[in-house]
């Protein structure tokens, strides 16, 4: 036996499964979560290295793991080997004066669309900038994607550095944008057929998929820092033609309104209550307005929480004109509870914090204008027994928003059935409109009631439809 074969008997490498879902095995060093995606080798694959004498064991995440939240990703070495499960690596151009949609570059717009549809392992964003000035405010756009600058003036990796050789890479002209849908039906078939493609649009090439990057690496320079144009001329690559409706035109001013036209119409949610479509309305333009200012959407969330407690003290312990002050606040709150979530989308600056933020400060609410109701019901007819409608309207609206949280939020939104979405319309804040109109006739009695028989047939309407659900 030569001395690099007793060398190769030093070391026990173990591959573990890859497959999706694998959930790290039994006796696993970290037991694996549902958010975790990365996951460290079963203890027991590491007993035969016990077998083989000066033997030790290499320990590693699987090529599939995430970067850490909010985390750059690793740059590769130019050495990587060759792996056929490596994920996809995603080139993009943010050149000095590229178009932004909504305040954020294009491109950023691109890599967080593309993250949900396409097992992205790397995004690499060509710049201009010197220095660090311009790119340090796309991390919280980027929150959760693993991405790298790519600096043309330098004090960055090259792109040979930063591109796994062995992993494939999609590279996107800036002049478009791509619809996602589209892009995955378009990319499919040349990933499984492993072939170079450029993508034709409108008569220019607006992307090319490479199954190796070290193909593309080939045609670059050493130190290349640039944003390989090369890609959209490689003779060697097959040319398809793109659907009229793959790509949008980022090129000029107009098609960029264009694009962000359609994305402010985009805003409107399955949830909207019936009636709070002229809440959307109105909400719509006031995010657009608040696009280019510094205002962040949990600063809305704040000001929507503080018009709600506002509103529903004015409601309690006001005069008839003071009572129907505080329902327009309560309705100026409903208004501003939309444009939270929608300067979040828009600014693409959504994170779980903010969405739970906007569940309790609904809640909140919604228990500060019942409790106002009922107050105000209290003081001004002293004559009327409330013992029983104030119950009822305790014990439905918990248990309704019990039930909401439980069985209606757990669920992705691309999961809910129809007659979920009708739950979650009644849920809305459409009652502020009975509210406001029952406030100015004086007759918040009625309100009182109908809430109090109201959230209970809520309730338990949703409870025998979810048992129902399971039990066919």
């Amino acid at each position: 036996m030569s001395a690099a074969d007793r060398t190769y008997l030093r070391a026990l490498f173990l591959h573990p499964p890859s497959y999706d879902g694998f959930d790290g095995g039994a006796g696993a060093r970290y037991q694996a979560r549902r958010e975790i995606r990365s996951f460290w080798y079963p203890t027991w694959l590491a007993q035969p290295a016990a077998m083989v004498p000066g033997a030790r064991l290499i320990e590693g995440q699987f090529l599939r793991a995430r970067a850490d939240a909010g985390s750059r990703a690793p740059a590769p070495t130019a050495a990587s080997p060759r792996r056929p499960d490596a994920r996809l690596q995603v080139l993009l151009s943010v050149a000095d004066g590229s178009p932004t949609i909504a305040s954020v570059p294009g491109a950023l717009r691109t890599a967080r669309e593309l993250a949900p549809v396409l097992d992205i392992g790397r995004i690499l964003l060509c710049t201009e900038s010197r220095g660090r000035g311009r790119s340090d405010g796309w991390a919280r756009h980027l929150d959760g994607l693993p991405w790298t600058e790519i600096r043309s003036s330098g004090g960055s990796s090259s792109l040979a550095v930063a591109l796994d050789p062995a992993a494939p890479v999609l590279v996107l002209a800036p002049h478009a944008m791509p619809d996602p849908g589209r892009l995955v039906d378009l990319l499919t078939p040349s990933i499984r057929a492993g072939s170079r493609t450029i993508w034709i649009w409108q008569g220019a090439p607006v992307a090319a998929y490479y199954p190796e990057a070290e193909a593309l690496l080939a045609t670059l320079p050493d130190g290349h820092r640039q944003f390989p144009g090369q890609a959209f001329t490689d003779r060697d690559a097959c040319r398809a033609q793109a659907p009229s409706d793959s790509w949008s035109d980022v090129s000029n001013p107009a098609a960029v309104g264009r694009v962000e036209h359609r994305l402010l119409h985009s805003l409107g949610r399955p949830s909207d209550g019936y009636l709070a479509r002229l809440d959307r309305t109105l909400s719509i333009a006031i995010s657009r307005r608040l696009i280019p200012t510094r205002i962040t959407p949990n600063a809305i969330t704040g000001l929507s929480l503080i018009a709600g407690l506002g509103g529903a003290a004015l409601l309690a312990f006001g005069a008839t004109g003071v009572a129907v002050l505080g329902a327009l606040l309560l309705w100026a709150s409903s208004i501003l509870d939309g444009c939270d979530g929608e300067l979040a989308r828009l600014k693409l600056l959504t994170s779980r914090f903010g969405a739970r933020f906007d569940a309790i400060t609904d809640h909140v609410v919604h228990a500060a204008t019942f409790a106002g109701v009922a107050l105000h019901v209290y003081r001004t007819r002293p004559d009327m027994p409330l013992a029983a409608p104030v119950m009822l309207v305790l014990v439905g609206v918990a248990l309704s928003m019990i039930s909401v949280l439980g069985m209606i939020d757990r669920a992705p939104p691309e999961r809910r059935v129809r007659v979920t979405r009708v739950y979650e319309r009644i849920a809305s804040r459409d009652y502020v409109y009975i509210l406001l109109a029952l406030t100015a006739l004086g007759r918040l009695e009625w309100f009182l009631w109908g809430a109090a028989l109201g959230a209970n047939l809520f309730w338990l309407s949703l409870w025998w439809w979810v048992r129902a659900q399971r039990s066919g």
